[in-house]
């Protein structure tokens, strides 16, 4: 028994579906900040030791961090994550902006506003870190994109772009080789990237292994010397204008093939979509196990559903169970919302309805 004949044998870069053309709009009001050098300033935020929020009540630990020091940390490691994941299309950096402090009612956000308020006209963003950790089952940190800036680039002052850690991370227990995965997920959010992998019904929503932008410190669990967070997935790069819609293949109604290329390579397919309506689509690529996805098992194919065109859009992993590591190698299938998905060799993978697989010969 075979499966039909295809009527396209290969996918097309056609203009992008509605909900896709959507995502690379919403990115391209931003794309000052995605694009060339991105100017950031850290402040150290100190935090009483009678502090009463539940971020930091009851944790007497305060730890003497400087903004230089961590300025200094963060324009390497930090930089350098960017730097390669973007393909040097974008390259922040970070310079030392000084001290605040907040009452013992104060949220962390208190802190932010502070910074802000304290930075200067050549800041694109404010990188906070308290000198109090977090209490467990309390958030690590935060990102904003901040406003949209009607004459870019403009200000962390007018936009109130930021990005919030506790001191975690800069705890005497790592050493001089302090973890970045936590920054770099808050750092995505302020360049305006959702989550992915997400269940917010879970005590620990980050489900997934596959992005920055989930689980960041996936790496660390199977590779404990890693620092940096994983890498990210193929429809953020899009919006980030780090991927060309030349590299996206979009897949008729009736169905195509096409051999993809690595997401985070430079040339070829890097994205397949398959559009389900005009907020919906099926996202497909590949991601190989090596860079910062080297605590994937195997390389595979990654399939996501994407909602929503902004910041707000989710992200779901359609292969496998948290943390979703068992990607789609050849020989495999995956069903889901009506496609059937089938990778061959080379990377050459099928997608076609459901009704149309349906329809064999015998």
């Amino acid at each position: 028994m075979g499966l039909v004949a295809l009527a396209a044998c290969s996918g097309t870069h056609a203009e992008l579906p509605p909900a896709v053309q959507a995502v690379a709009d919403a990115g391209a009001k931003s794309r000052w900040m995605t694009r060339g050098d991105d100017p950031w300033v850290v402040f150290v935020c100190h935090v009483p030791a009678g502090s009463q929020v539940p971020d930091y009540a009851g944790l007497p630990l305060r730890f003497p961090l400087k903004p230089d020091a961590i300025a200094s940390i963060l324009d390497d490691k930090v930089t350098a994550y960017f730097t390669t994941l973007s393909n040097g299309d974008y390259r922040p950096s970070f310079t030392p902006g000084g001290e605040v402090a907040i009452g013992p009612t104060d949220e962390p956000q208190v802190c932010v506003d502070k910074a802000i308020a304290a930075s200067d006209d050549n800041a694109h963003g404010v990188f906070v870190v308290a000198d109090a950790e977090h209490n467990e089952g309390r958030p690590g940190g935060f990102g904003n994109p901040g406003a949209v800036c009607a004459k870019p680039p403009c200000a962390a002052t007018t936009t109130r772009r930021s990005a919030y850690v506790g001191a975690s991370d800069f705890s005497p227990d790592w050493g001089d080789r302090p973890p970045m995965d936590l920054i770099e997920h808050e750092i995505g959010h302020a360049i305006g990237w959702p989550h992915s992998g997400y269940d917010e019904s879970l005590p620990v929503p980050e489900q997934s292994a596959l992005d920055v932008m989930s689980n960041s410190a996936a790496p660390r669990d199977v590779l404990p010397e890693r620092r940096d967070a994983p890498d990210t997935l193929a429809i953020n790069r899009l919006g980030a204008g780090w991927l060309p819609a030349s590299a996206v293949a979009v897949v008729p109604r009736d169905g195509s093939t096409v051999t993809l290329a690595a997401s985070k390579s430079t040339s070829g397919t890097r994205l397949a979509v398959i559009a389900l309506d005009d907020r919906r689509f099926i996202a497909v690529e590949l991601l190989t196990a090596d860079g910062f996805d080297d605590h994937l098992p195997a390389s595979g194919v990654a399939v996501h559903l994407i909602e929503g065109s902004n910041s707000t859009r989710t992200q779901t992993p359609l292969v496998g169970l948290a943390p979703y590591t068992d990607l789609l190698i050849p020989g495999e299938t995956l069903t889901s919302n009506g496609w059937r998905v089938a990778v061959g060799d080379g990377w050459r993978v099928t997608m076609q309805p459901v009704e149309a697989v349906s329809t064999v010969s015998g």
